[in-house]
């Protein structure tokens, strides 16, 4: 990793990362919804219910896809260490692919069965997307690590670019499997874009196989702290999307996707750019043995700011926003994101700030506030006879009461930092 300059962790410098990177994911992330006018009017509201169905899914297998060692890529000092935790992470995510392509094969019909008008073109692409888009993110944490935030926001670029266009093309012919092959086209260009940059930075050739079983040992708190409560945390996510399903129809499901693709422009315009910034930044910092609560204050102050302003738009101009971009048909989505915001305000500030717990190796910490709030929202699955905007409601209080107190959490554990490392000094 290049040597950190002294002051390299200011407010300042940390402004310029997430700007560079920032306005890479804005211009990726305006791609789809420059899109959206045109792919709202062409696919029915029950395609981009399958379609999240496909996603939330494909969200989890992304979890699991690495088994979390690729939140080691940033942690080692030596460069060729890094590069051994990415060949490890590959190897795993290779390990998966082909697990769950089988079992894909061979119990299709109780997957299609579990995961209703998941078609079987949709089946069979998804453990391939999910491999493309992990040698996506080890690569593209790679880029992170040695500061090439230009050329991680070009790999995001690279992604959307490949899936619009085939999602724009197959739309033309009325096929409902545009969504999910231009999804997959993405994942797949996006995973050669970044490791052909990557590669270009410092080549990946030499392989040890010692030195894989050296990281493998190192770093393996991740898996056995990280993975379990990662997994369910991303179902926690997107458990709204089966809940519903499960209650309702497709077609409800396909409303709730385009509230739910709205209310996360502001996360992913901010709190992603932010959180890959600040698991290096902390990373730097708990290495050199420094302060971090200044980052960590100032960066909260920041986001509490924008999601102020967030849940005021949504607020007031909530459902003209929604037929504005969707066209008549899609008002539900806008009455659905006035409860929904509260709960993606308060995602939006706590959720990068997260990865602080991380680079503190407060692995168990973060576990044991992961695996609370998953129990908290499996209740929701006990059958009842909620409305669909009450099961909303009750997911959103859910939400803002965890995320309030892994806030908490995060503060007092910086805080608790700061008086060993001042013991030590």
């Amino acid at each position: 990793m290049p040597e950190i300059k002294k002051g390299d962790e200011s407010i300042l410098n940390v402004s310029k990362d997430v700007m560079v990177l920032a306005m890479g994911v804005i211009v990726a992330s305006l791609i789809p919804i420059l899109l959206q006018p045109f792919l709202k009017r062409t696919f029915s509201p029950e395609d981009f219910g399958a379609y999240d169905v496909y996603l939330k899914t494909f969200s989890i297998l992304v979890a699991l896809s690495c088994l979390k060692y690729e939140n080691a890529i940033l942690l080692p000092k030596k460069d060729s260490d890094s590069k051994h935790v990415i060949y490890l992470c590959l190897l795993i995510s290779g390990v998966i692919f082909l697990v769950t392509l089988l079992f894909f094969f061979l119990f299709s019909d109780f997957v299609v069965g579990l995961l209703i008008d998941m078609n079987m073109i949709a089946l069979f692409l998804l453990p391939l997307s999910v491999f493309f888009y992990a040698v996506f993110n080890v690569f593209n944490l790679y880029l992170i690590r040695n500061r090439k935030f230009a050329l991680s926001s070009t790999s995001k670029i690279s992604r959307r670019l490949g899936e619009g266009v085939v999602q724009v093309i197959i739309g033309l012919f009325k096929n409902p499997h545009g969504l999910v092959v231009g999804d997959f086209v993405g994942n797949v260009v996006q995973g050669f874009y970044s490791f052909w940059k990557a590669d270009k930075i410092s080549p990946f050739r030499l392989i040890s196989k010692t030195r894989i079983k050296k990281v493998l040992k190192e770093y393996r708190e991740l898996p056995l702290y990280t993975l379990v409560p990662n997994v369910l945390n991303t179902f926690a996510l997107g458990a709204l999307t089966f809940l519903i399903l499960n209650n309702f129809d497709l077609k409800e499901v396909g409303f709730l996707e385009f509230t739910q693709r709205i209310l996360a422009i502001p996360s992913v315009f901010v709190s992603v750019a932010i959180s890959q910034v600040v698991f290096q930044r902390v990373s730097n910092l708990i290495n050199k043995k420094e302060k971090v609560m200044p980052l960590v204050l100032s960066l909260m102050s920041l986001l509490i700011m924008v999601s102020f302003l967030f849940i005021v738009v949504i607020e007031f101009f909530g459902e003209s926003i929604f037929v504005l971009i969707g066209g008549d048909g899609w008002e539900k989505s806008g009455e659905y994101s006035k409860i929904l915001v509260y709960a993606s305000a308060v995602m939006l500030v706590f959720s990068p700030l997260g990865k602080v717990l991380i680079a503190l190796k407060k692995f168990k910490t973060n576990s044991i506030w992961e695996i609370t709030k998953f129990i908290s929202i499996l209740f929701l699955f006990y059958p009842n006879s909620y409305t669909i905007k009450e099961y909303i409601w009750l997911y959103t209080g859910i939400i803002v009461f965890f995320y309030l107190l892994y806030g908490a959490i995060i503060i007092y554990q910086t805080h608790k930092y700061q008086i060993e490392i001042k013991t030590q000094t």
